[in-house]
């Protein structure tokens, strides 16, 4: 079967409180421009607002004028304010992060009561093999970690939600609120970070498997997906790993996974948050899900007013989409 085929099968079905993600597909049209240089529209200019950085995934403004930068390596930064040259080291966190091809610190939020809430979120991949010690890939110095099989099934591990508790300038502990996202590949991994305005924090992470072919857990099954045991080859239909891992809600008899989906969540527990689908389900992480069947949605934002979450997932070989979350 091709792999457009495939991608069809794991098309997104998503949940939020009873309403259905729209999936918006569209195939590009080639620019005319497409190679050229890049020419700014009349009446705007380009200036450089901070420099030296080391790719920035994200930055958060909070309300008393600081800035702060995550960087895809596990280091956050901030700057007193816009005009501001030298910024403090926030958090360095390369012991933790994995940052290799699709992996490292993507995502980022500050509390929206920062800084009376002294609360900033990362979401990172973790170094480290499932239920294991940090680093694993790397040696925690370095600002990348290399996988033997990047692409295959020799790159696994889990991705982290922590809190960090900002003293000041400096994160003086921090909280780990969700420990899951098993992975396979170093690509299709963590997401975004957003706070609603009903004050619950929204979380996407990709299915964590290979972008070669359409993996349904027949390469190895490193993370244990049923309904074939850790390292045996799951076979055509039944098997549950790889990018399967993404629809994991819709097989009863074995823990709910985070891989492949949006959830909503308390900041200070990392509990489901009520009014969610299944908020009265015995499953933590089911209670956590809003949306499935997600391939790599590393980036959504929230539309101001109604609410809407809006949300860009990677296709394969013909299709991106963009959903929406109503």
């Amino acid at each position: 079967m091709a792999q457009t085929h495939h991608r069809r099968r794991f098309r997104v079905l998503a949940l939020l409180v009873g309403t259905l993600l729209s999936p918006l597909a569209f195939v590009p049209t080639p620019s005319a421009e497409a190679g050229a240089a890049t020419q700014l529209t009349a009446g705007f200019v380009e200036e450089v607002v901070f420099g030296g950085l080391n790719q920035p995934t994200s930055v958060r403004f909070a309300s008393d004028g600081r800035v702060f930068v995550a960087e895809k390596r596990g280091i956050v930064k901030v700057f007193s304010s816009l005009s501001a040259t030298t910024p403090t080291v926030v958090a360095d966190l390369r012991v933790e992060v994995n940052n290799n091809f699709d992996r490292g610190l993507l995502g980022f939020a500050l509390h929206p009561n920062f800084p009376i809430t002294p609360y900033a979120y990362v979401l990172y991949a973790r170094d480290a093999l499932p239920g294991g010690s940090a680093p694993h890939y790397g040696n925690g110095v370095d600002d990348s970690d290399a996988c033997a099989d990047n692409l295959g099934t020799g790159c696994v591990l889990t991705s982290r939600l922590v809190r960090l508790t900002i003293s000041g300038d400096v994160a003086v502990s921090q909280t780990v609120l969700i420990d899951d996202w098993c992975q396979q590949a170093a690509t299709h991994s963590t997401g975004e970070l957003q706070f609603g305005a009903d004050g619950y924090l929204y979380v996407s992470h990709g299915e964590g498997a290979t972008p070669n072919l359409a993996d349904f857990g027949q390469l190895g099954n490193p993370c244990g997906d049923p309904i074939t045991a850790a390292g045996v080859n799951a076979a055509w239909p039944t098997g549950e790993g790889g990018a399967l891992r993404s629809q994991d809600l819709l097989s009863s008899g074995d823990p709910v996974g985070l891989d492949g989906t949006v959830i909503r969540i308390d900041p200070v527990t990392g509990e489901g948050a009520p009014g969610n689908p299944f908020a009265n389900s015995t499953d933590a992480n089911m209670r956590r899900i809003v949306a499935i069947g997600l391939r790599n949605p590393f980036r959504f934002a929230i539309k101001p007013g109604p609410s809407e979450l809006w949300l860009g997932d990677v296709g394969q070989d013909a299709f991106e989409e963009i959903d929406l979350i109503a």
